[in-house]
C-alpha cells in the first residue's frame, strides 16, 4: 500500500513537472522587445487613403494622423497593415525589432513592397512570413503583431 501512494505521489511530480516545462518552453519564444501600447482603430478599405488594401500582396502605413494615439503604435512610429488574402489581413508595428532602444522605423517603399525595412541597421522584415527578419540583417525578432479582423470591407485593428 505504501508503494502505492509514492507512485502515486511520483505521478503528480511528474506531471506537474512535465507541465511546468511546457509552459516555460512555450514562454520563452514570445519575447517582445517593442513595448505594448493601446491599439483600436478600424480601416473601411472603401476610404481612398487605404485604397491600395484593394489588392492581395499590398500595404499601407497608418499613422496617428488617422486615428490619435490608438493607430499610431510604439513611440508614434505607425502600424502596417498587409493584406495576405482575400480576407487575411496582418498589422505589424514599425518599430525596428534590432535597436535597443527602440527608435528606429521601418520603411515601406511602395504599397506593393513584400518587405519592410530598417535604413539605420538594414534589417528587412518579410511581410507574408508574419514579419520575420531575413537572415542577412542583425535583427532576430519579428515587428510586433497586432490582431487584424476582416469584416464587411472593414479591417479591425487591435490588441
Amino acid at each position: 500500500m505504501n508503494t502505492r501512494i509514492n507512485y502515486s505521489k511520483l505521478r503528480k511530480f511528474l506531471l506537474i513537472s512535465l507541465v511546468s516545462l511546457m509552459i516555460a518552453a512555450c514562454n520563452k519564444g514570445e519575447k517582445h522587445l517593442v513595448p505594448d501600447v493601446p491599439t483600436d482603430f478600424v480601416i473601411n478599405l472603401d476610404d481612398p487613403r487605404f485604397i491600395d488594401l484593394n489588392a492581395v500582396g499590398n500595404s499601407v502605413i497608418v499613422s496617428s494622423s488617422y486615428w490619435g494615439n490608438l493607430s499610431a503604435g510604439y513611440n508614434n512610429h505607425g502600424i502596417i497593415v498587409y493584406r495576405a488574402g482575400n480576407d487575411e489581413f496582418y498589422a505589424f508595428d514599425r518599430t525596428c525589432t534590432f535597436e535597443e532602444q527602440l527608435n528606429e522605423t521601418v520603411d515601406l517603399d511602395i504599397p506593393t513592397d513584400l518587405t519592410a525595412e530598417c535604413p539605420n541597421c538594414g534589417s528587412k522584415y518579410t511581410l507574408p512570413s508574419l514579419a520575420y527578419p531575413d537572415k542577412d540583417g542583425p535583427a532576430t525578432y519579428p515587428l510586433k503583431q497586432y490582431y487584424a479582423e476582416y469584416s464587411n470591407n472593414t479591417v479591425w485593428i487591435h490588441n
